[in-house]
């Protein structure tokens, strides 16, 4: 009768760890991707913005040695933006290892790649804009 009351009581008290742990624990915190990318996010509009004002110098001049020199800024400056953006890729995307987009609520997941999204078709439309003005330059 004490065997069966003590196999009992430990596993009664096996079982209610689980629950008791469970409850001790808060709601998670944003998923270290998420906090990240909404402190990144700003700062590829800004350079995205920045990107698009040295192509509208390379529209306007007209020195062939001015436009080379911008040119080159430009393409610099995608490369480095192409760098931060591989970052904030998360494992999903091939990016930083550990954290990541896969954990946390569904419909920021969408957000934040649908934001992720759309940076990188604006710096496609960038490179799409500095080939085209590669090939109207004249030749040396």
């Amino acid at each position: 009768m004490k065997t069966s009351i003590l196999i009992a009581a430990i596993v009664t008290s096996a079982l209610s760890a689980p629950i008791v742990s469970a409850q001790d624990k808060s709601a998670p915190a944003k998923p270290a991707m998420s906090m990240d990318m909404d402190k990144q996010m700003p700062q590829m509009q800004e350079k995205m913005k920045a990107m698009q004002g040295q192509l509208d110098k390379i529209r306007m001049t007209t020195d062939p040695k001015e436009r080379q020199k911008l040119m080159q800024e430009h393409m610099q400056a995608m490369q480095e933006n192409m760098k931060m953006m591989r970052g904030m890729g998360g494992p999903m995307m091939g990016g930083q290892k550990g954290g990541g987009m896969m954990g946390g609520d569904p419909k920021q997941r969408q957000e934040m790649m649908e934001k992720r999204m759309d940076m990188m078709q604006m710096m496609m439309e960038q490179m799409m804009q500095h080939d085209q003005m590669m090939e109207s330059m004249p030749a040396k």
